[in-house]
């Protein structure tokens, strides 16, 4: 019984932690807040991928994107749910770790014309949690760090978690829409904006610095994720692309909140070259795949 209350309360705290919102933010300043949609994908891509800075400040400067990131952001996919269902079944990855049923298509929003618009972004946040006061344990990227046991995060305030050793956690199915950007909730509105965006966790704690006032977290590890966490949301990524035909556009939470009041400061020290590294290696094993089966039936044998 004391063991489930403590479950309860633990569930509870880490949903104030992870969504935690004054009832509503006042101020909104920066024309980047709405990015256009009318723009180019990688053009929004580019927007929406501005480094994040300590205290949730958003860089000016917009990165340099992968060049075959940028052919495929927006444009049709080019890889099949069966070519997604083999590799998964090499990998021996099931479909509820990485959003649920893949022959579903992705979650969407009717307007009022009952005109529906599939999810489009991928937004990457980081849990900023558990805080440290000082320094970080030693194990955070191991499977001895009691965070890393995705049975400890039931906050249902994502559609998943990614912990430090590459492995995921489904709390929303991709086809369910939810809201988790105070962009969605207190400026499009949850009739607009349910359903738009998809919403990734990746797990990371965070510690407190010296002047930034007490209870802080801006401090964020060095290495702020792992090559394996950045490998599954790669894959994360292009499932919910083959499920929406599509490649999303994919954003920082700071940078789809940018402007607003209270903004968050997620992801921090998130590398986008090891990204766009474990996408690149992706589709390279998928497509290749492609070709082999593909040379096996044309040559008859």
């Amino acid at each position: 019984m004391k063991r489930g209350i403590a479950l309860t309360f633990s569930g509870l705290f880490l949903s104030i932690g992870l969504c935690f919102a004054p009832s509503k933010p006042t101020e909104f300043s920066s024309p980047a807040m709405n990015i256009n949609p009318d723009l180019p994908a990688a053009d929004q891509a580019r927007m929406l991928l501005r480094k994040v800075l300590m205290t949730g400040k958003v860089s000016s400067e917009l990165p340099i994107l992968d060049a075959e990131f940028s052919r495929r952001v927006g444009q049709k996919c080019e890889i099949t749910r069966d070519q997604l269902r083999d590799y998964l079944s090499n990998k021996h990855i099931s479909e509820w770790e990485i959003g649920g049923n893949i022959d579903l298509p992705v979650s969407s929003v009717r307007d009022s014309l009952g005109n529906e618009t599939f999810a489009k972004y991928m937004v990457f946040h980081d849990t900023s949690f558990p805080r440290y006061n000082e320094s970080f344990p030693k194990n955070i990227n191991d499977d001895s760090w009691e965070w890393n046991r995705l049975n400890k995060w039931v906050a249902a305030v994502t559609h998943i978690y990614v912990n430090r050793m590459g492995d995921s956690k489904t709390m929303t199915a991709f086809q369910d829409g939810m809201t988790a950007t105070k962009l969605e909730r207190y400026v499009m509105g949850d009739a607009a904006s349910r359903g738009l965006y998809l919403h990734i966790e990746l797990i990371q704690p965070r510690k407190t610095r010296k002047g930034f006032g007490r209870h802080n977290d801006v401090d964020a590890p060095e290495m702020g994720f792992t090559m394996p966490q950045y490998e599954r949301l790669a894959l994360l990524y292009t499932t919910a692309s083959v499920r929406k035909g599509d490649y999303l556009i994919p954003g920082f939470h700071a940078c789809v909140d940018n402007g607003i009041k209270y903004a968050h400061d997620d992801p921090q020290n998130f590398e986008l070259t090891k990204f766009f590294t474990a996408l690149t290696n992706l589709w390279t094993e998928i497509e290749k795949a492609k070709n082999v089966t593909s040379q096996h039936i044309g040559s008859g044998n």
